[in-house]
């Protein structure tokens, strides 16, 4: 950058800021219109380009201080058309939402144009901005608004379909714009052509090229890894990969976006009573039917992807392992009795709390071990008793495996150690607890609770001595001998219910 204090006098700083900005360097230009309003003090061509080397930034903060500069220059100059309608330009563009006042002042500021100059180049070019009519396509001689954005791509694919590469097309556009400062079209051109020119660009040429089938293709291969996806139960990382798909269309609309600030940001006010050519650009086409289509059957396929996750199950609410359970003859050598004490396991363990079955369908088991001498001698107490359930469980709370020994804190059995222990080959959860049924028992029952997503069930060791490694050890190839997988899948879970005895 030159330096400023070779600017002297307000038309060389004037002229250096406007050469800064068209060379696309618009911190030097900032830097030169800045320098010039402190030394001089206010001019409304310097306040003029210091506004819009600010917009061309295209940033809420750089906004935010072209208002300001706008509003200075206007204090001192009120009837300046130049600031005018820069400012006006500057509010009909901003957002609504985001800044309400600012968008508000737009309408306002075009009327002001319009009554100091009603048939100026930019009362005619404001009022069509007010008026949302930033282009007008000539359709049968009954012009027609359109989007500036669809006349921005049609503009681009005719450039580069009518150059041999990219290059040649960003360097025609570039010199058309020079020659035509005050053409909109050929500023934005020369801008977007220039943006996707720079490295990593040309990879959203696919997307300028051919628009529709680009959109569609990404859309049906989207919406296909989602389906898939959710059908098949596969990894929820192809939600990312299709959402990714998208990211390259997203980021041409970004850079669209950024060139059109840009190129309105270098386009120049026509002097007053200049009468402009029409731009050399074709006209572009209107909205056809078949943008509305295709635009409708992305949408269609997006919303339809997205829900595609409701219309299958996914594995985790319905995949559990299916056991049928089978009594091992013998535990802890005692042998496995017809039936429990009592004909039915109701006086399995007098005194003390268990958890049984509501019913013995299928699922269910109860298995007590013990001899005969052994029952005779221990007032009816089996040396070791296994119930429980096979069936659907993946979704109960792990501290289920507590129920047994919340039971025995209800009782006036006296709980002397907890643990959890390591559940074994079939995973899910294993806590034991040793208790004591009076003050003479001193400890001599051991129960080991598991549960897994397809069984549930308690082993009670009445026997004393038992450390903790052992009782949990004996757990476990307890339950491995009684727990095999069945392949029919026709296990159904039984409700174990509390009960105090």
């Amino acid at each position: 950058m030159q330096d400023t204090e070779e600017d002297t006098s307000p038309a060389a700083a004037t002229a250096a800021a406007q050469a800064a900005l068209n060379g696309g360097r618009p911190a030097d230009a900032r830097a030169h219109a800045a320098a010039a309003l402190e030394r001089y003090g206010p001019d409304p061509a310097l306040c003029l380009l210091l506004g819009r080397a600010h917009v061309v930034e295209d940033e809420d903060d750089h906004d935010d201080e072209a208002e300001r500069v706008y509003r200075q220059g206007l204090e001192a100059f009120p009837d300046d058309l130049g600031l005018l309608s820069a400012y006006a330009e500057l509010c009909l563009a901003s957002d609504p939402l985001d800044h309400p006042g600012r968008h508000a002042r737009g309408p306002v500021l075009a009327n002001r144009i319009i009554e100091l100059a009603p048939d100026s180049p930019q009362a005619l070019h404001v009022g069509r901005h007010a008026r949302g009519e930033i282009l007008v396509l000539p359709d049968a001689g009954n012009p027609a608004p359109a989007v500036i954005a669809h006349i921005q791509r049609h503009d681009v694919r005719a450039a580069l379909a009518a150059a041999p590469d990219l290059a040649d097309a960003a360097w025609l556009a570039g010199e058309q714009a020079v020659r035509r400062p005050y053409d909109r079209r050929l500023a934005i051109l020369a801008e977007t052509l220039a943006a996707l020119e720079r490295p990593g660009r040309r990879l959203l040429l696919a997307h300028v090229r051919a628009p529709l089938p680009t959109l569609l293709t990404v859309a049906v291969l989207a919406g296909a890894l989602m389906v898939g996806r959710a059908a098949y139960h596969l990894p929820a990382w192809l939600n990312l990969i299709a959402f990714l798909l998208f990211v390259p269309g997203m980021a041409l609309r970004s850079l669209e976006r950024h060139a059109r600030a840009r190129g309105l940001a270098r386009l120049l006010t026509p002097p007053d009573g200049t009468e402009l050519p029409d731009s050399p650009l074709p006209p572009p086409p209107a909205f056809s039917a078949r943008d509305l289509v295709v635009n409708l059957a992305v949408l269609v396929i997006v919303v339809c992807s997205a829900a595609s996750p409701l219309l299958w199950t996914p594995p985790e609410n319905t995949d559990y392992p299916h056991y049928t359970a089978t009594a091992p003859d013998t535990l802890l050598g005692a042998p496995l009795l017809s039936t429990p004490p009592g004909g039915d396991g109701a006086d399995a363990e007098p005194d003390t709390v268990t958890v049984i079955p509501d019913d013995f369908g299928p699922g269910t088991f109860i298995y007590v071990y013990g001899t005969a001498q052994q029952m005779a001698a221990s007032s009816a107490e089996p040396l070791a008793f296994v119930f429980g359930a096979t069936g659907d469980y993946h979704n109960t709370a792990t501290d289920a495996v507590r129920a047994y020994e919340q039971g025995l804190s209800r009782s006036e059995s006296t709980i002397n150690d907890v643990w959890d222990a390591p559940p074994g080959a079939h995973g899910g959860r294993l806590r034991c607890a040793a208790y004591a049924t009076d003050a003479e028992d001193k400890g001599a029952h051991t129960a080991c609770t598991w549960l897994d997503r397809g069984s549930y069930g308690t082993i009670v060791l009445n026997k004393a001595g038992l450390d903790r490694d052992t009782a949990a050890g004996i757990a476990r190839t307890t339950r491995d001998a009684i727990l095999q997988e069945d392949t029919s899948g026709t296990t159904q879970a039984a409700a174990l219910t509390p009960v105090t005895r």
